[in-house]
């Protein structure tokens, strides 16, 4: 490391007797290291930069042949580096360039929650001045963050960060209180799917449906219910799945005639013998023949193909075991189609014939909980905590005696009077 701060040469030198030259440096105190013997008569090594000027000295008038292979070290570098003046400017006026252009905005990345567009952020940005190119110092954070929250009321926050020549936007929405269309604890409980109720476990909510009821999806099953004690609701259900095959296929059978065709390949050519195909029908195989000898094979070979003719003929299948294998195949789509949560009941396989196909039908009677939850908005919860306030016979009897009813307060008076009498009759 120190020998490159400082510079070194990489020297060889030939000649007979290399030896002797080298000891004659070390006398006159030139610092030699790094020595190779690449040759009989050929030797390399590392001179310092300062003892160029006594390794001249000794060289002068030798017999030996020497080269300077390499120039190694900072000094080379810098030396090179101010011949070439056009590098170097050019690279002090880059860096000048590159600090210059670091004080300017080249980027606004803008993060902001759902309900507010970027778009629109970006917009008030730049009319506020907030835009790529302007001057970083001259950016006032307090202005741009009133701006911003002057045009937007649902903003509490805007968060302006300057990393490198980026600038970070960060925005707070304000705190939102419910809203008449927000969903409330309160939900509806619908049928995910069609089927006949077993049984009810109303843990909160009014019922509207009882056992042996016939409900399509859709249909609501408990009123106002709880979010937090979700009722359930059983039912018989049920899954059908169809599958259908021809048990009568059309297959080819040869009637014994044919024809061949042979091609030969030489190399990549190939040469064919045509004949003409009068078949209406056929079916086609190939075979190819290699001319080889011992291990070496020639580059011809023949490749026969016969045309052998067909005729079609109706095959039936076995009824008995195409329905095997229908109620495989509907079996297992049955497997991906029920929920791990239905319990089977009943499995019913049923088919039916027309013309060539077969059709077979597995149906499955399941029981499974078809409660979903429908949540209900704030306004929708309360119309119905007001319904079931009311008596189902009528409305109540205020409280308030101003409020009561004038037959009562009548019916009440004529009590009081009638009371009076009766105690001064009987004094």
């Amino acid at each position: 490391m120190i020998s490159y701060i400082r510079g070194y040469y990489v020297i060889t030198v030939e000649g007979i007797g290399t030896e002797q030259f080298l000891n004659h440096l070390i006398r006159n105190k030139v610092n030699v290291y790094n020595v190779n013997r690449t040759s009989n008569t050929k030797i390399e090594f590392c001179v310092e930069r300062e003892d160029m000027k006594r390794f001249k000295q000794v060289y002068r008038g030798s017999k030996y042949e020497i080269k300077v292979k390499q120039k190694t070290g900072i000094p080379f570098v810098l030396k090179r580096i101010y011949k070439h003046k056009g590098m170097w400017i050019f690279a002090l006026v880059s860096l000048v360039l590159l600090m210059l252009t670091s004080q300017f905005v080249t980027d606004i990345y803008i993060q902001s929650p759902e309900g507010i567009k970027q778009e629109e952020l970006r917009k008030e940005l730049y009319n506020a001045g907030l835009k790529p190119g302007m001057y970083k110092k001259s950016i006032d954070r307090k202005e741009i963050r009133d701006y911003l929250m002057s045009k937007f009321d649902d903003i509490a926050y805007v968060s302006l960060n300057v990393k490198g020549t980026n600038i970070f936007v960060t925005v707070t929405k304000k705190a939102e209180t419910l809203k008449s269309n927000e969903d409330s604890n309160y939900c509806n409980i619908i049928a995910e799917k069609n089927g006949i109720i077993e049984k009810v476990i109303p843990r909160s909510g009014n019922q509207v449906v009882n056992p042996g009821d016939i409900v399509q999806k859709g249909d609501v099953l408990l009123n106002g219910a709880d979010t937090k004690s979700i009722p359930e609701v059983w039912a018989n259900t049920f899954y059908e799945v169809k599958k259908s095959a021809s048990y009568i296929e059309n297959e080819k059978e040869k009637t014994g005639n044919s024809k061949k065709v042979f091609t030969f390949k030489f190399y990549d050519n190939k040469y064919m013998l045509r004949r003409k195909i009068n078949y209406s029908d056929y079916t086609v195989e190939n075979k190819e023949y290699k001319l080889t000898l011992g291990n070496y094979t020639f580059p011809l070979s023949i490749n026969v193909s016969t045309f052998h003719e067909t005729k079609k003929v109706e095959v039936k299948k076995d009824k008995e075991e195409l329905k095997k294998e229908l109620s495989k195949q509907a079996l297992k789509e049955l497997e991906y189609i029920l929920p791990v949560s239905a319990k089977i009941i009943d499995i019913k396989h049923g088919h039916k014939v027309n013309k060539n196909m077969l059709e077979y039908v597995v149906t499955v009677e399941t029981s499974e909980n078809i409660a979903e939850v429908y949540k209900l908005s704030k306004s929708e919860a309360e119309q119905i905590i007001k319904n079931q306030s009311k008596a189902q016979d009528g409305e109540e009897v205020p409280s308030n005696p101003e409020k009561r009813p004038i037959n009562d307060i009548r019916n009440e008076f004529e009590d009081n009077s009638n009371n009076n009498n009766e105690s001064n009759e009987s004094n």
